[in-house]
């Protein structure tokens, strides 16, 4: 009985852990910080790096020329800016529309990079700067909010240490599953950057410090976890900004679109997750305990929920004993996880003013998001994929 039961309540701890200790743990030190006021309008920064935003482009003709007025209305000295529109072999009118809308804007640049793949556009377009401080990298579907780049430089110019600087991104007019998928990960990562560091930013608009990286691996697919897991594994902090707001318009359309979306992505996360399990005994101990969460929640837990399951199922029908120990299992799960459901509302209202989901929505979000991550794990040997991929398509805007 000792064995089993052993066995039981390590199971019981690692999904604890994934899926509400990590949480609680993280609610705990955020109520340690003190609070700050994050109404106030953000203040002009007295120094000024020199920044560079590019923005890879690949049949973009939909979305290029809200792209640019977004990028007009960024308020910043347009001497310490310079836009680099990254554009690869597209099949339609998007390289003619770059030209035409930088013809009265001096400090921005096509750039014709003659490879498709946002990863071997965005390492082309890394070749070719020169004396840059921060560089961000921001897709062609995404409008921006005009004081973003200032958030952005505050932020940098607030700590040596912050290496890298994410964007608060929420999708449009979508389906209520990826706005709940999107307001809850977005939710996280900001309260990870408050207690220390995040443990990643999103691909649709980031900004980093140019001396990072030189370059991005080929074979990487996921460039914003990448960049952020390389800056705190190498001892900086990644920062996601509540109110450095932009808006995505390329979107799933249909449940079809968001199950194949996020299968890519969780391959692209177990990809970068491994690429580093090497550094892990060199990672700093709070960004190891993310590190290490991130590699429970994505590649373990999944796999051990059916177990889970099936033995509290065993037990219970093996003895009072047994019974009473899968009960306790069971309630100590539960009640962790109505604590954490208490936070995070609590949270969403103060950090996002979003509705809570129903529910029905909620589980239903779970059990998909745990289905898409065994089948990345069933697949991860076999299924290989690029940064060349097809585009979903597009919402409402």
């Amino acid at each position: 009985m000792f064995v089993i039961t052993s066995v039981y309540f390590l199971i019981v701890f690692l999904i604890f852990w994934g899926y509400a200790g990590y949480i609680i743990l993280l609610f705990i030190f955020h109520t340690l910080i003190p609070k700050e006021d994050e109404e106030k309008s953000e203040p002009i920064p007295i120094r000024k790096p020199k920044i560079a935003i590019i923005v890879p482009c690949f049949n973009e003709e939909s979305f290029i020329d809200q792209k640019a007025d977004s990028l007009k209305e960024l308020i910043y000295d347009q001497d310490k800016l310079d836009v680099f529109f990254l554009h690869g072999l597209s099949s339609d009118s998007t390289s003619m529309k770059i030209s035409k809308f930088i013809s009265d804007m001096p400090n921005w640049h096509l750039i014709e990079t003659g490879c498709k793949g946002k990863i071997n556009q965005i390492n082309y377009g890394l070749s070719k700067l020169r004396d840059v401080d921060i560089i961000v990298n921001t897709d062609a579907d995404v409008i921006l909010s005009p004081d973003i780049l200032i958030k952005f430089v505050n932020e940098f110019n607030s700590d040596n240490r912050v290496a890298v600087v994410g964007a608060n991104i929420s999708p449009g007019d979508c389906l209520p599953i990826e706005e709940d998928y999107w307001r809850d990960q977005n939710l996280l990562r900001i309260i990870e950057s408050k207690v220390y560091t995040s443990s990643i930013v999103v691909a649709p608009c980031y900004a980093y410090r140019a001396f990072l990286i030189d370059k991005f691996p080929e074979d990487c697919i996921a460039d914003d976890i990448f960049i952020a897991f390389k800056a705190n594994t190498e001892g900086y902090f990644t920062r996601y900004l509540r109110t450095a707001t932009g808006t995505e318009l390329r979107i799933p359309n249909t449940f079809s679109d968001f199950f194949r979306h996020k299968f890519r992505k969780g391959n692209a996360y177990l990809v970068e997750i491994f690429r580093y399990l090497y550094r892990l005994p060199y990672m700093s101990g709070w960004w190891k305990v993310i590190y290490l969460t991130k590699v429970l929640q994505l590649a373990v837990i999944p796999w051990v929920l059916p177990y889970f399951v099936l033995s509290t199922i065993s037990l219970a029908l093996s003895g009072r004993g047994f019974f009473q120990v899968a009960l306790f299992g069971l309630v100590f799960l539960l009640s962790s996880i109505a604590l954490t459901s208490f936070l995070m509302k609590k949270a969403r209202l103060k950090y996002l003013a979003r509705r809570t989901p129903k529910i029905r929505s909620t589980f239903l979000l779970f059990t998909i998001s745990n289905l898409i991550l065994i089948l990345v794990g069933l697949t991860y040997p076999f299924y290989k994929q690029s940064s060349n991929y097809p585009k979903m398509g597009r919402t409402r805007c």
